[in-house]
């Protein structure tokens, strides 16, 4: 389940650690993992999967950690499944894995009932009222357990179903309370860009006055200039 979750390609993320090394004498721990790295964490393992000891320390804690916080963050098999193929949740690897465990736990069940019934049935016969009405405790007890096998394989799709629209739900919330807030941010913008534009035509046009007063101060400088400097007029400077 956990290799179907991540995928192969995300398995060399994987950091196995194993705890309680103070708790065996040394060559048993070492024993067990052994058992562990050759058995039932080879698969991850021999796809990049690390594992490391906890010697229930501080300083392995955080060596481990830091180890984890070197890894390139990568999509586990899930997330592309149901985001970028849109699966359903029961079509994921993943989800195909739990329902096959719980079909080969249906097909027990429903083996272990039929036998029940069987002797139910042969207890009957022999007149056996004893073993008859523990024979059907133990029919009612399976087709309870059965029903419960089954109800929980139909509800993974539906409560996945429901998870996916309150999410949907939520994302649809926030993208309106975003939208919301970037037309609040651009009309702010807006006004601050229009009192800018106003306050700069302002400056233009008060420098259009100054230069137009400016000019007509030098046009009458001149022209008295011009009545002084007339033939037969000295101008003392």
């Amino acid at each position: 389940m956990f290799r179907e979750l991540c995928g192969d390609t995300s398995l060399e993320n994987v950091v196995l650690v194993t705890s309680m090394w103070d708790d065996v004498p040394l060559d048993v721990g070492e024993s067990r993992e052994e058992e562990l790295s050759s058995n039932f964490f080879k698969p991850a393992l021999n796809k990049g999967a690390r594992m490391v000891r906890h010697q229930n320390t501080e300083q392995s804690a955080h060596d481990i950690i830091r180890m984890i916080m070197k890894n390139r963050p990568v999509v586990l098999q899930i997330q592309r499944e149901l985001v970028d193929e849109h699966k359903n949740i029961v079509n994921t690897a993943a989800g195909e894995t739990i329902n096959k465990e719980l079909d080969e736990q249906i097909r027990w069940r429903q083996a272990q009932l039929e036998e029940v019934q069987e002797q139910m049935v042969q207890a009957l016969n022999e007149g056996d009222e004893e073993t008859r009405e523990e024979m059907e405790e133990e029919t009612r007890n399976l087709q309870e357990l059965l029903e419960k096998i089954k109800k929980d394989s139909e509800s993974m799709a539906s409560n996945y179903a429901k998870e996916k629209k309150k999410m949907e739900a939520r994302t649809g919330k926030i993208q309106k309370e975003m939208e919301k807030e970037r037309k609040r941010v651009e009309a702010e913008f807006n006004l601050q860009i229009a009192d800018l534009n106003r306050r700069l035509q302002e400056e233009i046009q008060s420098s259009e006055e100054e230069r137009a007063k400016l000019k007509q101060d030098i046009q009458n400088l001149q022209s008295r200039i011009n009545d002084f400097v007339k033939p037969g007029c000295c101008v003392v400077m």
